[in-house]
């Protein structure tokens, strides 16, 4: 019998990327919850105009997440030009960017910024010209390291994410009525949306027996500053992650 059978998995993530986590869930036999604290909004069309005018210039665009892809490639509504080289961080953004019929020229050996930044900066004669599509949450340690290499790296914000006040309520009641059995992370904002959504309430007793997952070092480190207890799995996917849960719970069976 799988080790999730009957339990319950809160999946905080926004909406739209919610669906592959509860089939991940489901093939476990658990239950998912999709209580989305974020969402996501692209910019206006009229911001992408000089990056459409100019997009032959760049020597690279980098993108850092799948999210990245889509509102970029949607908002500017033409190909990247064949010559402009692409790199990517994360397994989901390269399946993205393949999907949507693109070659990826460069992906580090680790999914975190700092592997990139210091992998990439080695292919770098410090005269490119970088595009760096991002949301408004990113973290500047890739732009930093880049620039400190003498390249003239853009960054240029395609989207923003914000809490989702809409689902305070919700996840109040599901924490509450103790029907929870593990709680789910899948970046820092969605760990500071959910203390967040949960200011003045006892969270900390309703959470007192969930396990509490996430993914990668960053997630993680957020994370720890509320949570004691974290697992994370080593890969940095939906599917290590739910294996991950399912092994711990197994554990804790036997």
């Amino acid at each position: 019998m799988e080790a999730l059978a009957g339990k319950t998995v809160l999946i905080t993530r926004a909406k739209h990327q919610a669906r592959q986590m509860s089939v991940a869930v489901k093939k476990e036999s658990g239950i998912p919850m999709e209580i989305p604290l974020l969402r996501m909004e692209g910019v206006s069309q009229q911001v992408f105009q000089s990056v459409s005018q100019q997009i032959h210039l760049y020597d690279w665009i980098i993108f850092t997440s799948k999210n990245g892809v889509s509102f970029f490639l949607d908002g500017l509504g033409e190909r990247i030009p064949s010559t402009v080289r692409i790199a990517a961080v994360g397994v989901k953004t390269g399946q993205e960017l393949k999907k949507r019929g693109y070659e990826v020229c460069f992906v580090p050996t680790s999914f975190v910024a700092e592997t990139f930044a210091e992998e990439f900066g080695r292919k770098l004669s410090g005269k490119e010209h970088i595009l760096f599509p991002k949301g408004n949450l990113a973290r500047d340690v890739i732009p930093t390291k880049l620039r400190e290499l003498g390249v003239l790296l853009e960054e240029f914000v395609v989207y923003e994410t914000k809490t989702n006040d809409t689902k305070q309520q919700d996840l109040i009641v599901a924490l509450e009525s103790g029907k929870i059995d593990v709680v789910t992370f899948t970046s820092p904002s969605t760990v500071r949306s959910f203390v967040k959504l949960l200011e003045g309430t006892n969270w900390r007793e309703w959470i007192k027996k969930c396990t509490i997952a996430c993914i990668g070092p960053i997630t993680e480190q957020e994370a720890r500053r509320y949570f004691a207890d974290v697992i994370v799995p080593k890969e940095y996917t939906i599917e290590a992650l739910i294996q991950c849960i399912s092994t711990y719970k197994s554990k804790l069976k036997n």
